[in-house]
Protein backbone atom coordinates (compact mmCIF):
# COMPACT_ATOMS: atom_id res chain seq x y z
CA UNK A 1 0.00 0.00 0.00
CA UNK A 2 2.79 2.32 0.95
CA UNK A 3 4.63 1.52 -2.26
CA UNK A 4 1.51 2.20 -4.28
CA UNK A 5 0.99 5.56 -2.63
CA UNK A 6 4.60 6.51 -3.16
CA UNK A 7 4.42 5.52 -6.80
CA UNK A 8 1.24 7.52 -7.31
CA UNK A 9 2.72 10.53 -5.57
CA UNK A 10 5.85 10.34 -7.69
CA UNK A 11 3.75 10.08 -10.84
CA UNK A 12 1.62 13.08 -9.86
CA UNK A 13 4.73 15.06 -9.04
CA UNK A 14 6.27 14.19 -12.39
CA UNK A 15 3.11 15.22 -14.19
CA UNK A 16 3.08 18.51 -12.28
CA UNK A 17 6.69 19.17 -13.20
CA UNK A 18 5.92 18.30 -16.81
CA UNK A 19 2.99 20.72 -16.91
CA UNK A 20 4.89 23.53 -15.22
CA UNK A 21 8.12 22.99 -17.11
CA UNK A 22 6.71 22.30 -20.56
CA UNK A 23 8.40 24.53 -23.11
CA UNK A 24 6.27 26.98 -25.02
CA UNK A 25 5.63 26.03 -28.61
CA UNK A 26 7.39 28.71 -30.68
CA UNK A 27 4.93 28.22 -33.54
CA UNK A 28 2.02 29.04 -31.24
CA UNK A 29 3.91 32.06 -29.93
CA UNK A 30 4.51 33.28 -33.47
CA UNK A 31 0.87 32.79 -34.43
CA UNK A 32 -0.39 34.72 -31.40
CA UNK A 33 2.07 37.59 -31.85
CA UNK A 34 1.29 37.82 -35.56
CA UNK A 35 -2.44 37.82 -34.80
CA UNK A 36 -1.96 40.61 -32.28
CA UNK A 37 -0.08 42.74 -34.82
CA UNK A 38 -2.69 42.10 -37.53
CA UNK A 39 -5.56 43.06 -35.24
CA UNK A 40 -3.75 46.14 -34.00
CA UNK A 41 -3.42 47.27 -37.60
CA UNK A 42 -7.06 46.53 -38.34
CA UNK A 43 -8.95 47.74 -35.26
CA UNK A 44 -6.44 49.56 -33.06
CA UNK A 45 -5.31 49.07 -29.51
CA UNK A 46 -8.45 50.17 -27.67
CA UNK A 47 -10.76 47.64 -29.38
CA UNK A 48 -8.31 44.75 -29.26
CA UNK A 49 -9.18 41.87 -26.91
CA UNK A 50 -7.32 38.76 -25.87
CA UNK A 51 -10.25 36.66 -27.11
CA UNK A 52 -9.97 38.15 -30.59
CA UNK A 53 -6.25 37.41 -30.67
CA UNK A 54 -6.86 33.80 -29.65
CA UNK A 55 -9.49 33.36 -32.34
CA UNK A 56 -7.30 34.91 -35.05
CA UNK A 57 -4.34 32.73 -34.02
CA UNK A 58 -6.53 29.58 -33.87
CA UNK A 59 -5.36 29.10 -30.31
CA UNK A 60 -7.23 28.59 -27.08
CA UNK A 61 -7.82 31.61 -24.89
CA UNK A 62 -6.07 29.75 -22.09
CA UNK A 63 -2.96 29.43 -24.28
CA UNK A 64 -2.87 33.19 -24.73
CA UNK A 65 -3.32 33.92 -21.03
CA UNK A 66 -0.73 31.27 -20.16
CA UNK A 67 1.84 33.29 -22.06
CA UNK A 68 0.68 36.86 -21.40
CA UNK A 69 -1.36 37.88 -18.35
CA UNK A 70 -3.06 40.84 -20.07
CA UNK A 71 -3.39 42.82 -23.27
CA UNK A 72 -0.66 45.28 -22.38
CA UNK A 73 1.90 42.51 -21.91
CA UNK A 74 0.87 40.83 -25.16
CA UNK A 75 0.99 44.01 -27.24
CA UNK A 76 4.28 45.04 -25.65
CA UNK A 77 5.94 41.78 -26.67
CA UNK A 78 4.35 41.91 -30.11
CA UNK A 79 5.89 45.34 -30.65
CA UNK A 80 9.29 44.16 -29.42
CA UNK A 81 9.05 41.05 -31.57
CA UNK A 82 8.22 42.90 -34.75
CA UNK A 83 11.13 43.92 -36.94
CA UNK A 84 9.30 44.10 -40.28
CA UNK A 85 9.02 47.89 -40.04
CA UNK A 86 12.77 48.41 -39.90
CA UNK A 87 14.42 48.75 -43.34
CA UNK A 88 18.03 47.99 -44.15
CA UNK A 89 20.55 50.67 -43.30
CA UNK A 90 21.76 52.26 -46.57
CA UNK A 91 25.41 53.14 -47.17
CA UNK A 92 25.57 55.58 -50.08
CA UNK A 93 28.62 57.41 -48.80
CA UNK A 94 26.56 60.55 -48.13
CA UNK A 95 24.87 61.59 -44.88
CA UNK A 96 22.04 63.32 -46.71
CA UNK A 97 21.33 60.42 -49.05
CA UNK A 98 21.65 57.78 -46.32
CA UNK A 99 19.09 59.51 -44.08
CA UNK A 100 16.81 60.25 -47.03
CA UNK A 101 16.89 56.66 -48.31
CA UNK A 102 16.32 55.21 -44.84
CA UNK A 103 13.34 57.43 -44.01
CA UNK A 104 11.73 56.95 -47.42
CA UNK A 105 12.13 53.17 -47.09
CA UNK A 106 10.46 53.41 -43.70
CA UNK A 107 7.50 55.25 -45.21
CA UNK A 108 7.29 52.74 -48.06
CA UNK A 109 6.81 49.86 -45.65
CA UNK A 110 3.12 49.04 -45.80
CA UNK A 111 3.34 46.00 -43.57
CA UNK A 112 0.79 45.21 -40.89
CA UNK A 113 3.58 45.71 -38.37
CA UNK A 114 4.00 49.38 -39.28
CA UNK A 115 0.26 50.00 -39.17
CA UNK A 116 0.12 48.27 -35.81
CA UNK A 117 2.89 50.42 -34.42
CA UNK A 118 1.08 53.49 -35.72
CA UNK A 119 -2.10 52.32 -34.03
CA UNK A 120 -0.43 51.90 -30.67
CA UNK A 121 1.69 55.07 -30.83
CA UNK A 122 -1.15 57.12 -29.36
CA UNK A 123 -1.16 54.93 -26.25
CA UNK A 124 2.53 55.29 -25.56
CA UNK A 125 2.30 58.61 -23.70
CA UNK A 126 -0.20 57.28 -21.16
CA UNK A 127 0.99 53.68 -20.82
CA UNK A 128 4.46 53.23 -19.29
CA UNK A 129 4.65 49.54 -20.16
CA UNK A 130 3.87 50.14 -23.81
CA UNK A 131 6.27 53.09 -23.84
CA UNK A 132 9.02 50.84 -22.49
CA UNK A 133 8.25 48.20 -25.10
CA UNK A 134 8.30 50.86 -27.83
CA UNK A 135 11.70 52.15 -26.71
CA UNK A 136 13.19 48.67 -26.42
CA UNK A 137 11.55 47.33 -29.56
CA UNK A 138 10.86 49.10 -32.83
CA UNK A 139 11.90 52.59 -31.77
CA UNK A 140 15.13 51.34 -30.28
CA UNK A 141 15.97 49.47 -33.46
CA UNK A 142 15.16 52.48 -35.64
CA UNK A 143 17.34 54.76 -33.53
CA UNK A 144 20.17 52.22 -33.69
CA UNK A 145 19.91 52.23 -37.50
CA UNK A 146 20.10 56.01 -37.66
CA UNK A 147 23.01 55.93 -35.20
CA UNK A 148 24.90 53.75 -37.66
CA UNK A 149 24.35 56.42 -40.34
CA UNK A 150 25.55 59.18 -37.98
CA UNK A 151 28.65 57.23 -36.94
CA UNK A 152 29.59 56.66 -40.58
CA UNK A 153 29.13 60.35 -41.37
CA UNK A 154 31.41 61.29 -38.47
CA UNK A 155 34.01 58.78 -39.63
CA UNK A 156 33.90 60.26 -43.16
CA UNK A 157 34.29 63.78 -41.82
CA UNK A 158 30.84 64.94 -42.96
CA UNK A 159 29.99 65.68 -39.34
CA UNK A 160 32.42 67.07 -36.77
CA UNK A 161 33.95 64.53 -34.42
CA UNK A 162 32.34 66.43 -31.55
CA UNK A 163 28.80 65.86 -32.92
CA UNK A 164 26.24 64.43 -30.48
CA UNK A 165 25.46 61.26 -32.42
CA UNK A 166 22.90 60.12 -29.85
CA UNK A 167 20.73 63.22 -30.21
CA UNK A 168 21.10 63.25 -33.99
CA UNK A 169 19.98 59.60 -34.07
CA UNK A 170 16.82 60.37 -32.11
CA UNK A 171 15.86 63.33 -34.26
CA UNK A 172 14.33 61.82 -37.45
CA UNK A 173 12.43 59.03 -35.66
CA UNK A 174 11.00 61.49 -33.12
CA UNK A 175 10.03 63.98 -35.81
CA UNK A 176 8.15 61.37 -37.85
CA UNK A 177 6.33 60.11 -34.76
CA UNK A 178 5.45 63.65 -33.65
CA UNK A 179 4.19 64.50 -37.13
CA UNK A 180 1.78 61.57 -37.04
CA UNK A 181 0.49 62.52 -33.59
CA UNK A 182 0.23 66.25 -34.34
CA UNK A 183 -1.36 66.05 -37.79
CA UNK A 184 -3.33 62.84 -37.34
CA UNK A 185 -1.91 61.36 -40.52
CA UNK A 186 1.22 59.63 -41.71
CA UNK A 187 4.10 61.83 -42.89
CA UNK A 188 4.79 61.80 -46.62
CA UNK A 189 7.85 62.19 -48.84
CA UNK A 190 7.70 65.98 -48.54
CA UNK A 191 8.13 65.74 -44.77
CA UNK A 192 11.15 63.50 -45.24
CA UNK A 193 12.67 66.02 -47.66
CA UNK A 194 12.12 68.82 -45.15
CA UNK A 195 13.79 66.84 -42.38
CA UNK A 196 16.76 66.00 -44.57
CA UNK A 197 17.14 69.55 -45.90
CA UNK A 198 16.86 71.13 -42.47
CA UNK A 199 18.99 68.81 -40.35
CA UNK A 200 21.04 66.40 -42.45
CA UNK A 201 22.44 68.40 -45.34
CA UNK A 202 25.96 69.47 -44.35
CA UNK A 203 26.91 73.01 -45.25
CA UNK A 204 29.48 73.33 -48.05
CA UNK A 205 33.01 73.74 -46.73
CA UNK A 206 34.15 77.32 -46.23
CA UNK A 207 36.75 78.57 -48.75
CA UNK A 208 40.30 78.54 -47.42
CA UNK A 209 41.50 81.71 -45.77
CA UNK A 210 43.77 83.82 -48.00
CA UNK A 211 47.47 83.68 -47.29
CA UNK A 212 49.40 86.68 -45.99
CA UNK A 213 50.81 87.24 -49.50
CA UNK A 214 47.30 87.25 -51.03
CA UNK A 215 46.00 89.63 -48.37
CA UNK A 216 48.96 91.95 -48.97
CA UNK A 217 48.31 92.00 -52.73
CA UNK A 218 44.60 92.67 -52.13
CA UNK A 219 45.41 95.53 -49.77
CA UNK A 220 47.93 97.02 -52.20
CA UNK A 221 45.44 96.81 -55.07
CA UNK A 222 42.84 98.53 -52.92
CA UNK A 223 45.21 101.35 -52.01
CA UNK A 224 46.26 101.83 -55.63
CA UNK A 225 42.63 102.01 -56.72
CA UNK A 226 41.91 104.56 -54.02
CA UNK A 227 44.83 106.76 -55.13
CA UNK A 228 43.81 106.69 -58.81
CA UNK A 229 41.05 109.29 -59.49
CA UNK A 230 37.94 108.12 -61.25
CA UNK A 231 36.66 109.43 -64.59
CA UNK A 232 34.17 111.83 -62.99
CA UNK A 233 36.83 113.20 -60.65
CA UNK A 234 39.26 113.77 -63.53
CA UNK A 235 36.61 115.51 -65.64
CA UNK A 236 35.65 117.77 -62.77
CA UNK A 237 39.27 118.69 -62.25
CA UNK A 238 39.70 119.63 -65.93
CA UNK A 239 36.56 121.76 -65.93
CA UNK A 240 37.63 123.48 -62.78
CA UNK A 241 41.03 124.21 -64.28
CA UNK A 242 39.45 125.95 -67.29
CA UNK A 243 36.93 127.94 -65.30
CA UNK A 244 37.85 131.40 -64.02
CA UNK A 245 38.26 131.33 -60.28
CA UNK A 246 36.84 134.02 -58.04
Amino acid sequence: MEGSTGSSGALNGEQGRTRRGRARDPEVDEAILAAAMDLLAEIGYARLTMEQVAARAHAGKASVYLRWPNKVALVAEAIQHSSAVVPEVPDTGSLREDVRAFLLALLRSKSAAQRAVAAVSGEIASNPELARAWRQGVAGTLVACVRTIMDRAIARGELPASSDAELLSLLPVTLLQSWRQTHGQAPDDAVVERIVDQFFTPAPPAPPAPSMYERARTDEAGHSQARKPGKVARLTTLLDDGRPRT
